[in-house]
């Protein structure tokens, strides 16, 4: 019989997760590449307000 709790990985060995946050800024960095290329610049949340880059 099941208590009902689900069982979860620890982030550290999830496969998924062990190279996301490199993925993540890797297609950050390509997506603000792209939008200076056809903007000419991007606007970015900084500190407490938004700022054009």
């Amino acid at each position: 019989m099941s208590d009902g709790r689900k069982w979860v990985r620890a982030p550290e060995h999830d496969p998924d997760l062990m190279n996301s946050e490199t993925a993540l800024r890797r297609a950050a960095k390509r997506a603000r590449e792209q939008a200076r290329r056809s903007a000419g610049y991007v606007a970015v949340y900084s500190d407490v307000k938004i700022v054009e880059d």
